[in-house]
This record gives structure tokens, sequence and C-alpha cells, in this order.
């Protein structure tokens, strides 16, 4: 299993990429953002082929290798494992955490999701080696997302040990709201990948997370 203290570090902003944008869209926009500060990044995709969503991540991959943070991939394992990323992240409808381990192995990163202390639990049981927890705030890029609120999210993490990231609707005006929730990190979208300029707001970002995360 990747080491927690390492892990966590590396979660402290991880961008979550791709739906939406064109490939080349989704390359650029990520160099840009790992030059800004992003220590972990997540290729999320349900319209792509499969042809598009692999040599995505083995680009990205690349990019993120250069740059000493970590790759992930959404849901698909076989891509996630083809590109060779450091992990897979998983939702509640997606392989359970069990099986991607089994197929796995024990040094590949996998995610889980909860909201609730229950679910924290059994994605740390089934061997999570971290989860995304939310959601935080209101977010237009899940519309079906429950938001449970900072006071929700800390009460979900207090359960558990692994590592965490608070998600779903944060940006850079409620980051503040999140100190003292527990997580390592914050996981997002929009505030990145919209902005006119990717790497200035990710670096606007982490210089706020280094106030208010400990």
């Amino acid at each position: 299993m990747y080491d927690r203290n390492k892990l966590a570090e590396k979660l402290r902003l991880y961008m979550i990429c791709g739906e939406g944008d064109a490939p080349e869209a989704v390359i650029e926009k990520t160099r840009a953002a790992l030059a800004g500060g992003v220590t972990a990044v997540q290729l999320r995709v349900k319209t792509w082929t499969g042809r598009e969503t692999y040599e995505t991540a083995l680009k990205l991959k690349e990019l993120c290798a250069v740059r000493g943070a970590l790759f992930f991939v959404n849901d698909r394992l076989d891509i996630a494992l083809a590109a060779k990323a450091d992990g897979v992240h998983l939702g509640q409808k997606d392989l359970p955490v069990d099986t991607a381990r089994a197929i796995a192995g024990p040094d590949f990163i996998i995610g889980g999701t909860a909201r609730t202390p229950e679910l924290a639990r059994e994605a740390q049981r089934l061997g999570a080696d971290y989860v995304g927890c939310g959601a935080a705030f209101g977010t237009a890029t899940k519309g079906d997302a429950v938001v449970i609120g900072p006071a929700g999210i800390k009460q979900t993490l207090s359960a558990i040990e692994i590592p965490s990231v608070a998600i779903g609707g944060i940006e850079l005006a409620n980051v503040r709201e999140l100190a003292g929730c527990g997580a390592s990190g914050i996981s997002l979208s929009g505030a990145i990948v919209r902005a006119g300029d990717p790497e200035k707001a990710a670096r606007a970002l982490i210089n706020e997370i280094n106030k208010y995360f400990g």
C-alpha cells in the first residue's frame, strides 16, 4: 500500500479534468495547472472513446511524472493500468474497491468515494488508499451530488484513518470554509480548467490551501 503520509501530501491540490474538453485542450490545461502547483490529476471522461482516453492518459501521465504529481484515471481500471497511471478513482457505482485491488495489486493507488461515515469506513475496509468526500458545496459538475457541507465532511472523515480530499463545488472563495474538516487536500475541476489562466488559478488555490490546511 502506498505510504499514507506521502499520499496525503500529494493530494493537496487534486485536479479533475477531461469532461467538456477535447483531448488536446485537456493536455494543455493540465500542463499549465501543473506548472501552477497542482499535485494530483485525475482524467474523468464519459463521452470519449477508449482510444482517446488511453492516448490522453499516456500524455498526462508523462506530464505528471515530470512535475512529481500523481496521475489517476476515473473509473476505467483497464486504462489506468495500461497507461501505467499511479492509480484509479472509483465511485459508488463503479468496480468495487476490493475487486480492483485484487486485479491491480498492493502498490496501485485506489481512491474511493464516501459521503457518510459508514461509506468511508467501508472504503477503508475494502482497501482504498484514500477517499473523496463531499459534496462540500453545490456543484455544476455533478448535478446529482448530495451536499453534506464542511461539517458533514468533517464527520465523515473522522471515521477513517486514510488520506482524503474534500470535493464538490470548491473554488478559491470557499477554500477557507474547509479549514479543519480533516481532509488532506481539495479536489476540484472548474475552478482550474474553466479559468482563463489555469496556471494562475492553480497557484492561487495552492496558496490558499497552504493557509488553511495543516
